[in-house]
């Protein structure tokens, strides 16, 4: 292999290190290109993405794990010293120069780390609670209502969110006792006239134990025009495809 084509490995297997997809043969292989050119790895694209999503979940009030957030703020903190110029432009021998070069493997590696961040902050395995706070975010129609306890659950509350635009919403929760799901589950339905006669089922979910507020996400099972009204219901394990309304728990409508 041309010194050439031993660079372009390098940068290859760099990013792949960087993106954590590397096999063990190709962590040896990389390992022998790192003696080769008598160097480490640099990790500042690694850092550069701690750093962003440091400032992502700042934003949205994010609490991290307190061992995580050291790391991560420590890796934000050193960034943030330096300029993107700077990181790009580091005072190191010839050869690595050209990784940071704007046409290098490195560097589109590195566009590659920070899209997958941009494409994580869209995805739904983020928790219910960020989501929500994204949705208020991008929604331009979003709805919201209060709910109101019914029947043996009159202190039960919170509100509930849904957007047209992007079929998703969000249901936040509190004075709902904990159900035990071998016995008995939560289902949420939702009164939508222009799209169906009967409720549509948005869901069933479970309150765990504890007393805290929880954030649910509405699982509908058609799309939705125009919600007009939603209705949380207690029913046997798995839920029921039509309600008998015999254990209402909280209602939310406009």
């Amino acid at each position: 292999m041309s010194h050439s084509d031993s660079m372009i490995r390098f940068d290859e297997l760099s990013a792949g290190r960087s993106m954590g997809d590397l096999c063990s043969e190709e962590e040896r292989e990389l390992i022998l290109l790192e003696k080769e050119f008598g160097t480490d790895v640099d990790n500042t694209f690694e850092r550069l993405v701690a750093s962003i999503e440091v400032d992502y979940h700042r934003a949205l009030g994010a609490v991290l794990p307190v061992g995580l957030a050291t790391r991560l703020h420590g890796y934000a903190n050193e960034i943030s010293k330096n300029d993107v110029a700077n990181i790009l432009t580091p005072s190191i021998p010839s050869w690595r120069n050209r990784l940071f070069h704007p046409a290098s493997g490195w560097v589109a590696a590195a566009a590659v780390v920070l899209a997958a961040v941009m494409i994580f902050r869209d995805a739904d395995n983020i928790s219910p609670a960020l989501a929500e706070t994204k949705l208020r975010g991008d929604s331009h129609d979003l709805i919201e209502h209060q709910f109101s306890g019914l029947g043996d659950f009159k202190e039960a509350g919170g509100k509930v969110i849904w957007s047209d635009q992007f079929q998703q919403g969000y249901m936040t929760l509190s004075g709902i006792p904990a159900n035990d799901p071998k016995q008995a589950q939560y289902q949420l339905w939702i009164v939508d006239p222009k799209r169906d006669e009967a409720p549509i089922d948005g869901g069933v979910f479970d309150i765990p134990a504890g007393g805290a507020t929880v954030v649910i996400p509405i699982s509908a099972k058609l799309s939705l025009t125009q919600p007009q009204a939603f209705v949380i219901t207690l029913e046997q394990p798995g839920g029921v495809v039509k309600s008998k309304q015999q254990r209402p728990v909280a209602l939310a409508k406009g």
